[in-house]
């Protein structure tokens, strides 16, 4: 690819725990994107019937992927909050197979939970902004 745009795609973690295939260095990958308000970064979907307008797909050839992580404290019972500025992002050459989700947190204490992937696509396009 010599003439490419490097797009940044944010991707929750449970399009990968229903159907989405997982993203790999250096391998084709195709998400509908659509931008995140007062952000450069993009929600990467591959269900259309989430979004009140159909999105061509971009694909491109993935750069980089990082997992996102936060940490989560429990506000009564059962229900977890972000804690805020938790939120941060590790450089992983694999996907993993699953997630650090609700099932790790433990009542009473804080606990972290993996929420998403943040994935650099070098497309051939410009997504539509």
């Amino acid at each position: 690819m010599d003439d490419y745009n490097v797009v940044t795609v944010r991707i929750e973690t449970w399009e990968f725990e229903c159907c989405a295939p997982l993203p790999v260095v250096g391998e084709k990958s195709s998400w509908a994107l659509h931008p995140i308000q007062k952000s450069r970064w993009f929600d990467g979907s591959v269900h259309g019937g989430i979004y009140p307008d159909e999105v061509e797909p971009t694909a491109g050839i993935v750069r980089s992927i990082r997992l996102e992580r936060g940490e989560f404290l429990e506000q009564g019972s059962g229900r977890w909050v972000l804690v805020p500025g938790s939120i941060d992002l590790v450089r992983v050459e694999k996907v993993p197979r699953s997630f650090r989700g609700m099932s790790s947190l433990v009542a009473g204490r804080r606990g972290w939970m993996e929420t998403g992937l943040v994935v650099e696509l070098a497309t051939a396009r410009a997504p539509f902004r």
